[in-house]
């Protein structure tokens, strides 16, 4: 394995060409899983750098391997946040035509469609995600907001309690009801 160095401040990321495997803060190692790598050095670098740095970053990692799932997720994922949405697609349909049941990707992709104003091409994709996983927060929440801003107002607050049904007691479903509720009033 052949291992490629990226040093920002005082962060070492260590990289083999097919994803990130070891973070080294201060020299010492620790092994993480693809998606959490990314993710704690999402959370380094945004502390640390600006956002056209982590999307350059993102692109150092994809000029080791072009189809880094994890890496054009992140990016497609971080040029959502910055409201690049059609940019975002384009990198989350790379990602999503290699691993087409990556749920951040689904979901990241379900948002920049939301922004756009796309509801019906979201609704698909968080669909997609609820298929996998029927209790994904964020995917509900996507779903529910895609609906209600589509005017879908009703369907929105029924489609919740029919997760409700499943899950009474989940917090985090709870509150989309009362956000949503409280828009519709």
């Amino acid at each position: 394995m052949i291992l490629k160095k990226i040093t920002i401040s005082k962060l070492n990321i260590w990289m083999d060409p097919n994803t990130i495997i070891l973070v080294s803060v201060l020299g010492i190692f620790t092994t993480l899983g693809i998606v959490l790598s990314l993710q704690t050095f999402s959370v380094y670098a945004s502390v640390m750098e600006s956002q056209d740095s982590k999307i350059n970053w993102y692109d150092k990692a994809l000029v080791v391997n072009q189809n880094n799932v994890p890496a054009l997720v992140q990016k497609g994922t971080e040029l959502v946040a910055q409201g690049r949405n059609d940019e975002a697609i384009t990198w989350l349909d790379k990602a999503l035509s290699i691993d087409p049941s990556n749920l951040m990707g689904l979901i990241s992709k379900g948002g920049a469609l939301r922004d756009l104003g796309q509801y019906q091409e979201a609704i698909i994709m968080y669909d997609r995600v609820l298929a996998i996983d029927p209790h994904d927060a964020y995917a509900i929440g996507g779903k529910a907001d895609s609906l209600f801003s589509a005017g879908q107002h009703e369907q929105a607050v029924a489609w919740i309690d029919k997760v409700l049904q499943l899950d009474p007691n989940n917090g985090k479903i709870l509150q989309v009801k009362e956000t949503l509720q409280q828009a519709a009033n």
